[in-house]
């Protein structure tokens, strides 16, 4: 009986100290995040869409492998107009516990959306367009994004 009442209270202790907020908005729209989490945790989670490219002329300007941040691509970069260079990010329906770092950016017209930089074209079309909740870590650059 012990035992069961020291797991029921250390379930209910990380629950009410790491709870992940919760996003309240259609993915394009403007985010609107509630926060569920003590004010020192900065994790936030969005319901964003998902896409992917690859480092193909067509799908990148005349350096395409080299990203708007100035380095050069690699597993685990992703575009995004509304977070900073530098934001740390993971999509857990999709890629588990995988950490991605804003990197590059995309054609303005994307508000709130993720591109993910995959190893092929091929690669990139299979993943096609998703819908997922991104758990926003936070930022390792002051620098901050444009409107």
């Amino acid at each position: 009986m012990k035992r069961i009442f020291s797991i029921v209270f250390a379930v209910i202790a990380l629950f009410t100290a790491y709870a992940i907020p919760v996003f309240i908005a259609r993915a394009g729209a403007d985010p609107v995040v509630t926060t569920l989490a003590p004010a020192n945790h900065t994790a936030k989670t969005l319901y964003l869409r998902l896409t992917a490219y690859s480092s193909s002329p067509d799908e990148t300007d005349y350096n395409p492998f080299y990203t708007a941040n100035g380095t050069h691509v690699y597993d685990g970069v992703v575009a995004s107009n509304f977070l900073p260079f530098g934001t740390k990010i993971m999509i857990p329906a999709i890629f588990g516990n995988k950490i991605f770092t804003v990197e590059d950016r995309m054609a303005k017209r994307f508000k709130h959306t993720i591109d993910i930089w995959m190893t092929s074209k091929a690669k990139a079309l299979f993943f096609g367009v998703n819908y997922a909740n991104v758990v926003v870590l936070g930022t390792s650059s002051p620098v901050i994004a444009e409107k």
